[in-house]
């Protein structure tokens, strides 16, 4: 019934050319089906020089989230990149797709988000002051 989307290290062929793909952009839910759009690399083209990535920034965190079939249009529009979410308790900005499966009717997606911390309230209550003090147009000798 339902077509299992590609996954990052797949070789898939497209108009006749190998490619790899290397990531998941974004995808979109219309009714039934999935449409992805993927980051790929041509398989047969050899002349370029390959910088990989030295690390991957430790303060990522890997987030999976199982949607059932029914809650497929309600609940796909909130996880966008750059989607705030709220984790017990922590708040964490999407940043990245790792991949996209069919778990039977379930869609699993997998992805990559980064923590978001505030400001320290000693540099909160100075930028409130320093906007307080441009609105009243008060200097502070």
């Amino acid at each position: 019934m339902f077509k299992e989307p590609y996954k990052i290290g797949q070789t898939i062929e497209v108009r006749g050319e190998p490619m790899l793909v290397l990531g998941i952009e974004n995808f979109e839910m219309f009714s039934s089906m999935i449409l992805v759009r993927y980051t790929c690399q041509r398989l047969n083209q050899t002349d370029f020089v390959s910088k990989v990535k030295a690390y991957r920034q430790p303060f990522n965190v890997e987030m999976v989230i199982e949607i059932p079939h029914k809650q497929w249009e309600e609940t796909v529009p909130g996880i966008r990149l750059g989607s705030i979410h709220s984790i017990k308790g922590e708040i964490y900005k999407v940043t990245e797709y790792t991949g996209i499966a069919l778990k039977s009717t379930d869609l699993v997606i997998d992805m990559i988000a980064r923590p978001v911390y505030p400001i320290d309230r000693k540099e909160a209550k100075a930028k409130l002051f320093s906007e307080r003090r441009k609105k009243l147009k008060i200097e502070v000798l």
